[in-house]
């Protein structure tokens, strides 16, 4: 019995209990809160949340000048009033015993652990000395900034970086989000797509899992939810959405979908291509959408899919060729319609074209920016105060661009070669932890002859900061000012604020105030474009939206925490404005791009030669994923989540590790072409056979104590009662994949490391992954 049958029985035997809408949580914003536990007024200040790229409005609570406690904005558009776990932990990333809270120097070798505190004017001092060697040199591009990805945070180190001369800003997510931007910028001229899944009627999803792991996360799993229930609207009754997933895992996702299918990793393009296939031959297609708005002849599409056969494609994919066509038929019939993609498809060698392959499903349905389809993303952008500093005439030394995004792994363009970079500074990014191939890029960091000067910006040790030769303590999201216009995913754009919501602890200083001070320091030209202090500069930056300076600007947003026009309506087809932001203003199903690289311009399919014959050999392929209450790096020194999850089994395909004679716990040694690691297996049922996932969040060897899983005597009692130091922090997956990047997109290819698996132990008694583990696997 499929999923879908057995909750169409449900709902018929509780006589339909229909709804017409999730209703958001019946809470109030309310400037003054009383304590149910001291009766002491808390002050509420509304902010956004960091803990995630979600981005969702909170609440912070505040009593004598101490957080207490953080909710949800109930008035935020996107999230609602919901958070997750991880919105609820900012508050131990604000008061963490482990923080930095003053500058401090290396007096040992790198890596070494031996500091000494220093000053503010000491640190500014030595910095601005180094700096400015480099424009004696003549050789500003030598001076590289790898940050965050936050967008006030990159707009405002771009201005700096331009005005010193360097044209060399980067930003850590380029290397996991390249392949997707780029395929989506050569077909539609955005980067990024709005699934309109609160009204839509088929949710096809293809390696994503919101559930866990999205982008836009709580915001995007409540319309996923609400628009799958089956609801009355005017006495009529709407069945909800089916959903269904392509996924080489049984994530969160794929286990709450009406059906879910396990393709052979790296495979979904291909299957979405057979999907467009079945759909052009049935007459599925929206023909004037296609003669309108696309670039190619309608009959020779159709001629190129023909191809595409489900027969060929079940031998390379696993998937049923009856399934392949039921599915690309329900998809056809069911307007509106839209798919959902993120690293499953793209982080993968073919990414780039696996993720044009999707995209081509919602066009030649014509479910492009309609309710419930497939949408352009609605979103502000923010304007500079003037003067503004000019693009560098000086190319970077770094990166090979491609038309539209660069393919990035700058270590990999530095091993080996001294002199690219003389000065590097890094701003809550870890690439010592979040590369691929972290014993190199490590190598690369310590190597003072390729990097002689690297200068962290963090609030704590990570492994990065541990291998500086300056370390400054940055503000926290709690402790500082940006301004965010997340995707809108009620496609009515917003301005969302955060704010101090306590003084900056200790000596931080946020990253803005950092370099508008830095900037006295290094004197020459980079002042007139530093006049301002972060107030004013965020004023500069909405000075553009009118509609938020007649109500108030900056001092609106301080109170609401964000702005959104009243009364304003989503709009659709907004291409029919201005077409869509390609050369051809239409959608380019033949890209004139991959033409000029000598590339098949027409969507199409590229198997990846690393995975040939791995069964043969007995190899799988490794893949990564997120745990649902952790981001990347950032929340392993949380004690609340690291409680949660602090380790991380190998999951296997139970029938696959049978025939290796292993059993769940037993210990396993994973071996790729550049290392091994070992760890315990935990075996599934919900994972494809040829395939083995790790999380990418543990394995910690710096970031503190907490997330090294050892207990240690502070301020916080909590420390002292950290229970999990027997069972450690688990195993980091990024030490054995190696840098491996799409040609096109240039993102890593991070699924798509093979490896050998070997046993090493005996299974074990039952411990840590049948009690917790297993529960949340199996239940």
């Amino acid at each position: 019995m499929k999923r879908r049958d057995f909750i169409k029985i449900g709902a018929a035997g509780s006589s339909l209990i229909l709804l017409s809408r999730i209703s958001p949580l019946e809470l109030k914003f309310e400037k003054k809160h009383i304590s149910r536990t001291t009766g002491r007024t808390h002050v509420g200040i509304p902010t956004t949340c960091l803990n995630c790229y979600a981005r969702c409005g909170i609440i912070a609570y505040i009593e004598a000048d101490r957080l207490i406690k953080i909710g949800g904005n109930p008035d935020h558009p996107n999230s609602r009033g919901r958070m997750c776990a991880k919105g609820h932990a900012g508050i131990q990333m604000l008061y963490d015993p482990e923080r930095i809270l003053h500058p401090i120097k290396r007096i040992g070798k790198r890596g070494e652990g031996k500091w000494k505190s220093i000053s503010w004017n000491e640190a500014y001092r030595e910095i601005a000395m180094r700096l400015k060697k480099l424009w004696e040199k003549g050789h500003p591009e030598r001076f590289v900034f790898l940050s965050t990805r936050d967008i006030t945070t990159q707009d405002f180190i771009k201005r700096f970086m331009h005005a010193f001369g360097s044209p060399n800003a980067l930003v850590n997510v380029s290397l996991t989000n390249n392949n997707k931007r780029f395929a989506q910028k050569i077909t539609w001229g955005a980067p990024y797509e709005i699934n309109d899944v609160l009204n839509c009627r088929y949710m096809l999803n293809f390696g994503c899992n919101p559930f866990e792991n999205h982008i836009l996360r709580t915001s995007f799993v409540q319309r996923i939810t609400e628009g799958r229930l089956t609801k009355i609207i005017k006495g009529k009754v709407f069945y909800g959405a089916k959903l269904v997933t392509f996924d080489v895992r049984c994530s969160q996702t794929a286990g709450k979908s009406d059906e879910w299918f396990s393709p052979f990793p790296g495979t979904d393009g291909l299957i979405a291509l057979t999907m467009a296939n079945v759909i052009m031959q049935e007459n599925l297609y929206d023909e004037s959408f296609l003669k309108r708005w696309t670039n190619y002849p309608v009959q020779e599409l159709k001629n190129h899919l023909k191809q595409f056969t489900p027969e060929k494609t079940e031998k390379e994919t696993g998937i049923h060729s009856e399934d392949i066509i039921r599915i690309a038929l329900e998809f056809g019939q069911s307007k509106p319609a839209t798919t959902i993609s993120t690293g499953g498809v793209s982080k993968h060698l073919n990414g780039v074209l696996n993720e044009r392959a999707v995209i081509l499903l919602n066009i030649i349905t014509g479910n492009i920016d309609i309710k419930g389809g497939y949408c352009l993303p609605r979103y502000y952008e923010f304007s500079e105060p003037h003067p503004k500093p000019p693009s560098p005439e000086i190319k970077s030394n770094l990166i090979k661009k491609n038309g539209y995004e660069a393919p990035f792994n700058f270590m990999e363009e530095v091993k080996g070669e001294a002199g690219k970079i003389e000065a590097l500074f890094t701003y809550q990014a870890n690439p010592a932890y979040e590369f691929p191939d972290t014993d190199s890029t490590i190598d690369v960091l310590k190597n003072e002859n390729l990097i002689p000067f690297h200068v962290s910006i963090d609030t704590h040790l990570t492994e990065t900061s541990e291998l500086a030769d300056i370390v400054l303590p940055s503000a926290t999201y709690l402790e500082r000012w940006e301004l965010d216009s997340p995707p809108s995913l009620e496609l009515i754009p917003f301005v969302s604020l955060r704010q101090p919501v306590v003084k900056p602890l200790g000596k931080t200083k946020s990253i803005m105030e950092i370099l508008i001070e830095l900037s006295d320091y290094l004197n020459g030209n980079m002042k007139k474009y530093f006049f301002f202090d972060p107030e004013d500069y965020l004023a500069s930056q909405i000075s553009e939206i009118d509609e938020l300076i007649k109500e108030g600007g900056l001092d609106y947003l301080k109170d609401h925490g964000f702005w959104v026009e009243t009364n304003a309506k989503p709009e659709f087809r907004i291409y029919e404005r201005k077409g869509f932001d390609t050369p051809s203003k239409k959608i380019e199903i033949y890209s004139e791009k991959l033409k000029e690289m000598g590339l098949n311009p027409l969507p199409s399919y590229e198997p990846i030669p690393i995975h040939k014959n791995i069964i043969e050999k007995g190899e799988f392929v490794l893949t990564t994923f997120q745990w649902n209450i952790h981001t990347h790096f950032h929340t392993a020194n949380s004690l609340w989540l690291s409680e949660i999850v602090h380790r991380n089994p190998i999951l296997m395909n139970k029938e696959a590790g049978e025939k290796m004679n292993l059993k769940t716990g037993d210990t396993i040694k994973v071996t790729s072409k550049i290392g091994s690691l070992e760890g315990e297996v935990f075996l599934v049922q919900g994972i494809h056979p040829n395939v083995i996932a790790i999380s990418d969040n543990c394995g910690h060897w710096a970031y503190g104590k907490i997330a090294q899983a050892k207990k240690f005597k502070s301020d916080d009692p909590l420390t002292e009662l950290l229970w999990w130091e027997k069972e450690r922090n688990g195993i980091h997956p990024n030490q054995i994949i190696p840098v491996v990047s799409d040609p096109l997109g240039g993102g890593q290819a991070f699924n798509d490391t093979t490896v050998s698996v070997y046993k090493l132990a005996e299974k074990k008694s039952p411990g840590f992954f049948e009690k917790y583990i297993g529960f949340l696997f199996e239940k």
